[in-house]
Order: C-alpha cells, then structure tokens, then sequence
C-alpha cells in the first residue's frame, strides 16, 4: 500500500501535513520552535483554528470532503476532520504498531486488551498480527470509527470485541468475571469523561488502573504498550510504572514518540515505553 499521510514541516506552534492529497495546517503545542522550510506553508486546503475552550473550528480555503479513507502502515482508516482538531489518525504510534506485528510472528492467539481506543489503529494492529482484541472506548462515536477502519482495513471478521463504557468501570467488572488478557495497550487522556460522565485525571487515576490491569494479567502480561502526552510522565516515569508492577522478565524499550517530518527533522509526539517478554 502507499503512505497517503505525510508531515511536511512543524513550528510556530503549528504543523502542516499532507492527509489523501489534502494540505491540512493544525496547531501543535509542542512546536515551540521555528519552522524548518517556512517557504512551504502556503496553499491550502484547510486550517484548524483552536479556541480557548479547548474545541475550535476548520477554516476552508479548498473543498475538503466531509470524510475519506487513506492507506497508512498497510491499513485503511477513514479520516474526518473533526471539531477538536483531531483526524482519526496518530502517525506517531506506527512503531507500536510494527510492534505488534513482530510479537504475532512469534506468538499466535494472545488475547489483547486496548484501552481508551479511539479510532482503532492498535486494534488493528493486532488483528493484522492474528491477536483477538477487546477494543474499549467511553464514546460510542469513536467505537463506531473503529468498526468502519476494521471494515475498511478487511479485518472485521476478526475476533475482536468492541466495548462502549468507562475504561475503570469495564476492567472492575472483567476482574470479577475472572477474565485474563495476555496483552495491553493503553494511552490515557490527561484529563477525560466516561461514557455516564465519570472523569478521568491521569494524575489521579493512572496507578489505580495499572494496578487493575496487572490482576487481568496475573502481573506476568506477554506485552505492554503504554503511551501518553501528559506533562510530568516522562519515559523514564512511564518505565517505572510498569516495571514496578510487572512480575516476569521481559526488555523495555523507553523512548519519546515522533513522526519523521519531510524536513528530516523528527515532531515530538508523546512518550512510551514497551515491554516484551
């Protein structure tokens, strides 16, 4: 398949990509820094403009269809360009997703759990790899995006569960059930709502979860991947969490995600580390 994503350039608290043929300009908080080809910032299709409630707007300066699909790391997933200025994709996390592929070479029929799922791109991932995932995400919109990418992505008929509910609520009632799950993918909100309003600060409830989620893996899980883009969980703090909890040998491997820009230059992207037996 083509990669019909590309970064072009980041700066000035903004970055510019390439999304299915559409030059799309959205802010980016963690480009404090000067832009590397200025001279490409021009010509447009769409900008997103943020506003200080934490929502916004896309300005058209070219027709942008309402929603389209693009082929990105041997998957299909369908774009639109959403009100919060999010496109339902994350480049960055295409390295996880190799991840995955690697471990399903050698180890077939893990069963995956995937938390605050989103659009989907890790359970597809596992699907790809020959895992069953259960996908669960507190927004029936998003869980209802991920199906399409499954579908879209010929994966639908793959073992996969696909759960609307509170992230906390749902791994309580899994634990009573007795239900283990051999992998975890997680990459927490600093701040969200379930799907009854219950809020979520990872500050606040990080550690309660990954305690939760070691009883579902008897604290001896095959992978973890976890990732987040909260100030003050730096890699380094993101291995200690696991390493404190997880009981097997295994490597880790703690590094910041990014997304290799056309400049050559890297857009810094969040944080992760994984683990492997």
């Amino acid at each position: 398949m083509t990669k019909s994503y590309e970064l072009l350039d980041s700066g000035d608290l903004s970055k510019l990509e390439i999304v299915g043929g559409y030059k799309l300009l959205r802010s980016s908080p963690t480009s404090a820094y000067g832009k590397a080809t200025p001279e490409i910032w021009n010509d447009l299709h769409a900008q997103y403009i943020k506003n200080d409630s934490g929502s916004g707007h896309w300005n058209f300066q070219k027709k942008v269809p309402e929603s389209f699909t693009i082929e990105f790391s041997n998957l299909t997933f369908k774009i639109k360009l959403t009100p919060f200025g999010h496109i339902g994709l994350f480049p960055e996390q295409e390295t996880n997703w190799n991840r995955i592929r690697e471990i399903g070479k050698k180890k077939q029929g893990l069963e995956v759990l995937n938390l605050f799922a989103y659009s989907g791109g890790s359970t597809l991932a596992c699907l790809d790899a020959g895992m069953s995932v259960c996908h669960v995400d507190a927004s029936k919109g998003m869980v209802d995006w991920a199906r399409e990418n499954a579908k879209l992505s010929g994966l639908d008929s793959k073992p996969v569960r696909w759960i609307v509910d509170d992230v906390m609520k749902f791994i309580r009632r899994e634990i009573k059930r007795g239900k283990k799950y051999q992998g975890l993918i997680l990459d927490p909100p600093s701040f969200g709502r379930g799907s009854k309003g219950e809020v979520w600060k990872i500050e606040e409830n990080l550690s309660e979860l990954m305690d939760a989620l070691m009883e579902l893996s008897d604290s001896k899980p095959e992978f973890v991947i976890l990732s987040c883009h909260s100030q003050g969980f730096s890699p380094l703090t993101l291995e200690r969490i696991l390493s404190s909890r997880i009981k097997s040998k295994g490597s880790y491997q703690t590094s910041e995600l990014f997304i290799p820009e056309k400049s050559g230059k890297k857009y810094p992207a969040g944080f992760c580390t994984f683990f492997s037996k």
